[in-house]
């Protein structure tokens, strides 16, 4: 190879490695269990304890692992919040960006690239989750009102035949707070890559 080939390849090397090193930092890991979550409104219990765990502003943190069938998500937020939670997952096969919803109901909207659909509520394909506890209700100026247990974490789990492949682009939103910070969620290019971890071990 001569030294003008070596000077004009070595650009395009160097790009291929700065590239290929990018895309493995922007790739997020989610740890195995052998476990089962029990869905029962907390986040800190000895089940979640191999999650690999996201802390976000405003004392608000995620907990994420997985088994070879399911996506395991608990999202908490300060004693005194309702730790409402929105996961929206790129369908990579339609090109449809999928809207997952839990706080008082549980909910998904689908957005087609122009719209989001109308919520299709408690008709659950595929996933399920840990809602807001109704606690009887209170008086108000309006009347009764409903009342919701607040410090109750919000727990969700996706099976992973609803969506395909081993890597998925993912935004999450707990309590209002996005992660990743700024993303947008009608664009897919700001969200972030979550990665199923080596299932030998399962």
């Amino acid at each position: 190879m001569s030294k003008l080939s070596t000077v004009f390849l070595l650009p395009i090397i160097l790009l291929q490695l700065f590239v290929q090193q990018a895309m493995a930092d922007d790739l997020m890991e989610i740890n195995t269990t052998k476990t089962t979550p029990l869905f029962d409104g907390r986040c800190k219990n000895i089940e979640w304890s191999a999650a690999t765990k996201i802390i976000l502003p405003s004392e608000n943190s995620l907990y994420l692992m997985h088994d070879k069938d399911s996506l395991y998500i608990c999202a908490k937020g300060k004693e005194d919040d309702y730790a409402v939670i929105d996961i929206l997952i790129e369908d990579v096969k339609t090109g449809h960006l999928h809207k997952l919803h839990a706080s008082a109901q549980l909910g998904e909207r689908i957005y087609n690239g122009k719209n989001w659909s109308e919520p299709d509520r408690w008709n659950l394909r595929d996933w399920s989750g840990f809602w807001v506890p109704y606690a009887g209700r209170v008086e108000s100026e309006d009347g009764l009102r409903p009342k919701f247990l607040k410090g109750s974490h919000r727990e969700m789990q996706i099976l992973r035949k609803k969506f395909s492949g081993d890597d998925w682009n993912m935004m999450i939103i707990v309590n209002g707070i996005s992660f990743p910070d700024k993303a947008i969620d009608t664009d897919k290019s700001t969200w972030r890559t979550f990665s199923f971890s080596d299932q030998s071990s399962l």
